[in-house]
């Protein structure tokens, strides 16, 4: 989230600091010191101030599933300011979760209007456009505008939502070249290896798909409805019966009205990839 932290200091200094003493000619040693004055916010700094503090109260009950909240709060802040870049990215996220896509393509393209060069909006519109939209070509470039900042705290997010769009190109090599990199620069970023399994089953490489999985399944605590449909699919390639029985009971005990289970039941696998890693608004 956006964090402003406001740190008071007030410091008593000597008269050739501050310039406010006032000695008693009697009594050399009895002084008075007057605190600096600290400036007040001008009105425009308040009013940056509040869209800042409300867009982080949007964010907040985003996270918390209350999305009714999420919507009212950050549609109220950019009624108020819709200069900031960031609080339309949060609108974007909310209505993207919604499944409210043309109001998301409204709310990026917006961010990007105020802030083009902005790492965090053009990583996540990327993301919008190959794992949500299915046009993984459309988004290279966006990710490529993210690497290149180099005040991007976390390419390595790009990095990985990049490998992922040319897994479902088919450049498989390509793929693996870019999950490599953001491997190289966070070596613990986990979700690296659950994509890198699922480009190898794209890829019919059963092994070693089987191999990253299990890998990733030692790293994370408890398996998430994508995770558990992606090993009942890599499962079924193996002809293991019992472990895809397995994944696809977890999914009906922990996520009963998942898509992820509908998708067992209906035989519709066409959205191979899940959800990557974006930038959590900050």
């Amino acid at each position: 989230m956006l964090n402003n932290k406001w740190l008071i200091l007030f410091t008593l200094s000597g008269c050739l600091m501050l310039g406010g003493c006032v000695a008693d000619k009697k009594n050399s040693s009895s002084s008075t010191y007057e605190p600096a004055k600290l400036r007040g916010q001008t009105k425009k700094e308040q009013r940056e101030e509040a869209t800042r503090i409300k867009t982080e109260l949007a964010v907040a009950y985003m996270t918390s599933g209350n999305y009714r909240l999420a919507t009212k709060t950050i549609d109220e802040t950019l009624k108020e300011n819709d200069k900031y870049d960031l609080a339309w990215l949060v609108r974007a996220q909310i209505y993207q979760h919604l499944k409210v896509y043309d109001k998301a393509e409204e709310s990026f393209q917006r961010a990007l209007k105020l802030n083009p060069a902005g790492a965090e909006i053009n990583n996540n519109y990327g993301w919008f456009l190959c794992g949500v939209m299915n046009r993984p070509n459309d988004a290279i470039a966006y990710f490529n505008k993210a690497i290149a900042d180099p005040t991007y705290p976390t390419p390595e997010v790009a990095y990985l939502n990049k490998g992922i769009c040319h897994a479902k190109m088919q450049q498989f090599n390509l793929a693996d070249e870019y999950f490599e990199r953001a491997l190289r620069m966070n070596e613990q970023f986990i979700p690296v290896f659950k994509e890198r399994a699922r480009a190898f089953l794209l890829a019919d490489n059963i092994k070693e798909a089987d191999r990253l999985f299990r890998q990733y399944q030692s790293m994370v605590d408890r398996l998430n409805a994508d995770d558990l449909l992606l090993g009942w699919k890599i499962a079924k390639h193996q002809g293991l019966t019992q472990a895809a029985s397995e994944y696809q009971a977890q999914l009906l005990t922990h996520y009963p009205y998942s898509d992820e289970l509908k998708a067992i039941k209906s035989g519709d696998f066409d959205g191979e990839f899940g959800n990557a890693p974006t930038d959590e608004t900050e």
